[in-house]
């Protein structure tokens, strides 16, 4: 999903997360083949995550696709506040990320922006009762040209042997509110083996006609 919620990899474990996306516009089709990110838990309350996805592009009355690796991002979650289920108090944490070039090409081909992006999000999550669960998030991205205010939330219930989860995720460009892009995402995590987990969810705009016209996210989370 794209919002977060405030959970972090147990101290000394590893959680590797490798994917397949897809997103489709009225301009033409953007993959990331494989879009993998790579977390480490620090301390109980602490994780690092690093993130590098290969793109593949392929615009509308183009002959050919384009490769390029995408952003490098570097980020450190910090849950600051744990949850008390029987309370039904929030867990909140925070997860700054710096987000730089990897390489000139991407950036050349205008699949990711020019120069290094700072973003900071807040995470909250809480259990609504055995089954239900609810999380959000809330971020500032800061980088050349207009900044960008994202902000989202999940609902998921949990059925004995997957989740279901259900997403509205908004970006809006921070002095054109008119201009935000909205998705409804619906995904799942089915249990495959004690280390492996399978990840998918699809989406698209429920702005209109507006972009994208469908997300969608395949992958096997690896933990160990």
């Amino acid at each position: 999903m794209i919002t977060d919620d405030t959970e972090t990899v147990e101290k000394g474990h590893y959680e590797i997360n490798t994917a397949f996306t897809m997103e489709f516009t009225k301009d033409g089709h953007l993959w990331g083949t494989p879009d993998i990110d790579f977390n480490r838990g620090m301390t109980k309350h602490t994780q690092l995550r690093i993130e590098v996805p290969y793109y593949v592009k392929k615009d509308f009355g183009q002959p050919n696709s384009v490769r390029a690796w995408g952003n490098t991002s570097i980020a450190v979650r910090w849950r600051f506040k744990d949850m008390d289920e029987e309370k039904k108090t929030w867990a909140i944490s925070m997860y700054p990320a710096i987000g730089f070039n990897t390489g000139s090409r991407a950036r050349n081909l205008g699949i990711e922006d020019r120069g290094m992006t700072f973003f900071m999000p807040f995470q909250f999550q809480k259990k609504l009762n055995k089954n239900w669960s609810f999380n959000s998030d809330a971020g500032w991205l800061f980088k050349r040209g207009e900044d960008e205010f994202s902000y989202g939330g999940v609902v998921g219930r949990e059925y004995k042997k997957f989740e279901m989860m259900y997403e509205l995720h908004a970006t809006s460009p921070s002095h054109h509110f008119g201009d935000t892009e909205a998705v409804f995402n619906i995904g799942t995590r089915v249990p495959l083996t004690k280390h492996a987990t399978f990840l998918g969810s699809a989406g698209r705009s429920f702005l209109g006609t507006r972009d994208p016209q469908f997300i969608g996210y395949i992958g096997i989370q690896w933990t160990f």
